[in-house]
């Protein structure tokens, strides 16, 4: 079987009669029509060239493996079917014994239930549910504990929030402090700078005037 199929690899050939090029081994096998799956070319452009040819044929074969695909399904589903039909037969039989069944000890039932019934309100009054009081101050012990809890994160964080503000005080009053000093010192080395300005010009004046008289007397 595996010389057959080694066999029938090397005589494939692209079904383009233009083309008729023959598979070799070690390369990559010709691709066969994905709609009838009998043609096989060696590439793109061969399937394009050959279409108009195999078109006709390429459908008829497709609807050939339809028709079969469908033919086996339905095959598949027979069988199914027939098991389904013999189901409900069984179960029209299976309430006719359950009837004889329930027949047999109808008496037995109702005085069985009327003794439990009769227990029941004593069983019921030993074994009551505690009393929910206790479940109810312990959900209550818990939600002030959790809202004791948020308190003081609360009081912590505003304390923390208030030093932080009592520090940016501090620092904004010393900054104003340091403005104010510097500011002072600039204008004190203003009037000092003007005093000094003044002087040079009065010594400006008098050398003027002793320029004038210098050249008044030339």
């Amino acid at each position: 079987m595996a010389g057959n199929n080694n066999k029938d690899k090397r005589d494939v050939v692209c079904s383009n009669p233009s083309c008729q090029k023959k598979w070799v081994q070690g390369q990559p096998m010709f691709k066969s029509c994905s709609q009838c799956g009998q043609a096989k070319y060696c590439s793109k452009e061969c399937q394009r060239a050959h279409w108009k040819q195999h078109k006709r044929a390429c459908k008829k074969k497709a609807q050939q493996n339809q028709q079969q695909q469908n033919q086996s399904q339905q095959s598949i589903k027979s069988p199914q079917l027939n098991q389904q039909q013999k189901e409900p037969q069984q179960n029209v039989l299976s309430p006719k014994l359950n009837q004889g069944k329930k027949q047999q000890n109808p008496s037995s039932s109702p005085q069985l239930k009327q003794g439990k019934n009769k227990q029941s309100p004593q069983l019921h009054q030993k074994t009551r549910s505690p009393s929910p009081s206790k479940s109810t101050t312990e959900k209550e012990v818990k939600s002030d504990s959790n809202d004791q809890k948020k308190l003081t994160a609360e009081i912590a964080a505003l304390k923390k929030e208030r030093q932080q503000y009592l520090l940016d005080k501090k620092e904004a009053a010393f900054f104003l402090e340091q403005t104010k000093k510097t500011v002072a010192q600039q204008s004190e080395k203003m009037e000092s700078f003007t005093e000094r300005l003044r002087l040079t010009l009065n010594k400006v004046e008098k050398i003027h005037e002793t320029l004038e008289s210098v050249k008044a007397i030339c």
